[in-house]
């Protein structure tokens, strides 16, 4: 899962086209990246190569938007669709809303399927700071659809994660670690643990004069699930 970015603190791709009503206050932005696999939180969404659009309007500050992903191969995992909206209280807070779609071999894929019990939606509610200096925070809700306890009630499973980017080099640089509080099946825990240790760095190459191509490495270690992943991301525009 992801927030087309609006959740994760590495995050890549460039607009392809604007469309300015003049004001210069709105825009439409649309971008897609193709990645060697999805790592959201730690957790291996896709290990297998992904195609990744999205697309968001911004009128001042508030912006809402879709982004996907889905495996180029007919073996990979889940494929995700999302639709997100944020609203910048200032330059440094923004308040965010997602709603996950994620479905695979094994579930219904109806998109219209928001029985609590079936559904494959989840909404997440997130509060998401980053400061002129580079540290960034979030926390992160699940507050409806996918994310029932034993009791088939929310079990509201909230994520924290916190982080420091920089330019060093001539690349950008961004570590973070993220961490959830609670027992959580949604992040597949009995316990709280530290799901998401990252570091991430990136680069554009110039193919043209007028063309840039971005490249970013992601590393992981989920310290709960004994695990690690790298990935690679190419924002083609």
């Amino acid at each position: 899962m992801i927030t087309a970015g609006l959740a994760l603190f590495v995050t890549s791709g460039n607009v392809f086209g604007q469309e300015d009503n003049g004001d210069g206050d709105e825009k439409l932005s649309l971008s897609l990246d193709l990645a060697s696999g999805f790592i959201w939180r730690g957790l291996p969404n896709n290990l297998s190569p992904v195609v990744q659009p999205a697309i968001t309007f911004k009128p001042g500050r508030f912006s809402i938007g879709t982004w996907a992903s889905t495996p180029i191969s007919p073996w990979g995992g889940d494929q995700e669709i999302d639709i997100f909206a944020e609203f910048e209280i200032s330059s440094a807070l923004k308040l965010g809303i997602t709603d996950y779609y994620v479905y695979g071999s094994n579930s219904d894929p109806s998109y219209f399927n928001f029985d609590k019990d079936k559904t494959c939606h989840a909404l997440d509610f997130m509060l998401m700071y980053e400061s002129a200096g580079g540290f960034k925070a979030m926390l992160s809700t699940i507050f409806a659809g996918a994310d029932l306890n034993n009791d088939g009630k929310n079990n509201f499973s909230t994520y924290i994660e916190i982080g420091y980017g920089r330019t060093f080099k001539k690349m950008d640089w961004s570590l973070c670690l993220g961490f959830v509080p609670m027992e959580s099946g949604f992040y597949d825990l009995e316990d709280a643990n530290f799901v998401n240790i990252g570091l991430g760095v990136s680069k554009s190459f110039e193919i043209t004069p007028t063309y840039s191509l971005p490249l970013s490495l992601n590393f992981t270690i989920n310290p709960a699930a004994k695990a690690a992943f790298l990935v690679a991301t190419v924002s083609l525009f």
